[in-house]
């Protein structure tokens, strides 16, 4: 392992008054591998084994060891997302701050898309996800992983928070992972490591300030804020949850914890937060804390100019029928795309792109060229897709053929529309046209190298 940084030796007794020597070694020690399940796509077996199940989040496991997530259809298909196992506690902090009521959720830093997928999986279908990444790098792997995870209830945003701060007490629950330093991640990347300095320690610091004091009007009075970080330093961690509490009207929240789960719980100036630590846990360094907005006055309505979604008239609404299982939702066109959405929604969403660029909004139908409509790849990898549809199950080697767009030899029937599969969970789209097949897979989403 690289050397670690001298003033960051220096500085583990402020995080860590006790068992540095098992913490310095544990930072030599390879990292863990972990995974989260996707509740919405079970398969007929666990896609690795071993897997030990992460104690605080019943849909994680941990795997022995790392093996090539690329060359496994299922990964493409959304089946399970890689995850920090640490960061999955978010499971335990979000079950005790909601409830059933519908939600308007933003993930201000999502990119790229584990605490996003997560909170899908958690959320009721009634809620809304705004995931948001500035950077459109970033922002097209955000999209293309909530694409996979199938959910049909978030929309992608590529802005600033001082754009989304303009949305004046609009959402019930932000998580801010911010922007941080990196100490938590020095096992895992030794970039990490060589980029550490006590300046940008301090620099993220005033960063995450920044950022909080931008996004925090956003927030409705009694909703919740969770801030996290991947680092160990007070700076970034204790000192920012202290500011908040003294500077903005928010009050810290209690998360129940178990003890066999050797969480460590920090609880200073009536503030609580959560330390997660490689030598006495399976996982990474992390820190999460929650806090509560006060006041009693609900949001008011938010105004809207023009409600941006078209809803499809009756004959245009069967006509999309028979691409999906019936659903509460209904069908809605914007620009010559088609959508399946909660109508609520739409309203909450045309209002957000007053202030935010909306990158994809979930889940997109499909759409016209000229007469023909296309089926889009997010219904391809949606458990909504009608049992009507045509479909082709694919052996692992013609899925991973598939995925990367290479050519491969199939039997196909009829000259239609067909829905790869791989052990039953959707893929992408084929269209036979007699002599030969197109593979609509993205090009952007391909598999660019196989090892196997």
């Amino acid at each position: 392992m690289t050397s670690l940084p001298t003033q960051f030796l220096k500085d583990i007794p402020n995080f860590l008054p006790e068992n540095q020597e098992l913490f310095l070694q544990s930072l030599s020690q390879l990292p863990i591998t972990s995974l989260r399940l996707n509740p919405l796509k079970k398969t007929l077996r666990l896609p690795y084994s071993p897997m030990c199940a992460v104690p605080w989040c019943p849909n994680g496991y941990y795997l022995s060891q790392r093996p090539s997530f690329t060359e496994n259809p299922l990964f493409w298909a959304g089946a399970f997302y890689v995850q920090e196992a640490s960061s999955m506690f978010l499971e335990q902090i979000f079950k005790h701050i909601t409830t059933d009521k519908p939600l308007k959720i933003l993930d201000l830093s999502a990119a790229p898309g584990g605490k996003s997928t997560h909170l899908l999986s958690l959320m009721n279908s009634q809620s809304l996800l705004v995931s948001n990444e500035i950077i459109k790098n970033r922002a097209d792997i955000l999209a293309e992983n909530l694409a996979r995870w199938g959910y049909t209830n978030y929309v992608v945003t590529q802005s600033s928070p001082e754009s989304l701060g303009k949305l004046k007490d609009f959402f019930d629950v932000i998580l801010v992972d911010a922007p941080c330093s990196g100490e938590g991640m020095f096992r895992k990347d030794k970039e990490a490591i060589n980029e550490w300095s006590e300046e940008n320690v301090l620099f993220c610091a005033k960063r995450q300030k920044d950022i909080l004091t931008a996004i925090l009007p956003a927030l409705a009075p009694t909703g919740y804020l969770i801030y996290s970080t991947c680092t160990f330093n007070r700076q970034e961690n204790e000192e920012n949850l202290h500011w908040l509490c003294k500077n903005f009207d928010l009050q810290s929240v209690k998360i129940p914890i178990s003890e066999n789960w050797n969480i460590t719980e920090i609880q200073e100036k009536g503030n609580y937060a959560y330390r997660f630590f490689p030598h006495i846990l399976k996982g990474e360094g992390f820190f999460i804390s929650c806090m509560q907005k006060k006041g009693k006055n609900p949001p008011k309505p938010q105004k809207i100019h023009k409600n941006i979604f078209q809803r499809l008239n009756s004959k245009e609404q069967s006509e999309f029928q028979r691409w999906v299982l019936p659903t509460h939702q209904e069908f809605f066109s914007y620009q010559n795309q088609f959508f399946l959405l909660n109508p609520e929604h739409t309203t909450w969403i045309s209002y957000l792109a007053q202030f935010a660029y909306i990158r994809q909004t979930a889940l997109k139908i499909g759409e016209l060229k000229g007469k023909d409509f296309i089926p889009s790849s997010e219904l391809a990898l949606s458990p909504n897709v009608s049992k009507e549809v045509k479909s082709l199950e694919l052996s692992e080697k013609e899925a991973l053929q598939f995925l990367s767009k290479q050519d491969f030899q199939i039997s196909l029937n009829e000259k239609s529309w067909y829905l790869a599969r791989y052990q039953n969970l959707g893929l992408g789209w084929l269209k036979n046209l007699g002599s030969r097949f197109n593979n609509y897979y993205p090009s952007e989403w391909r598999i660019r190298r196989l090892f196997s």
